[in-house]
């Protein structure tokens, strides 16, 4: 499960590359990208590496005019980020229902047993 800052800087290199073989993108333009309010460019080199390394896409360093520059080519996970958000995010839905469903049924129950005794 990803933390809420690697959400973001992969969903933003999700939808750069998604329709691509592979996507070059700086630093700067990534932090630009995933905003600069919520990631700083130390946490940004440790995220993508981290990703990396937890197999989302392939990452190559590039230099660009003296630039560092990723060039990013997505795995069969990377391409499955966005189905995988979407099942978690049903998975919750539905526990989080569950668990009211039996709330409530235990409540019913607890009244009934109170009316009877």
């Amino acid at each position: 499960m990803l933390s809420k800052k690697e959400n973001r800087v992969m969903g933003v290199l999700y939808s750069a590359a998604k329709d691509k073989k592979a996507v070059l993108i700086s630093p700067i333009d990534l932090l630009k990208l995933a905003g600069t309010d919520t990631v700083t460019l130390t946490e940004l080199e440790r995220i993508v590496v981290a990703l990396h390394q937890d197999g989302y896409y392939d990452l190559v360093y590039s230099d660009r005019h003296g630039e560092t520059v990723y060039c990013i080519t997505l795995t069969e996970k990377g391409k499955a980020y966005k189905r995988d958000a979407l099942m978690m995010k049903r998975n919750l839905i539905f526990r989080l229902g569950l668990s009211v469903g039996l709330a409530v049924l235990s409540f019913v129950i607890g009244l009934i047993l109170k009316a009877i005794f």
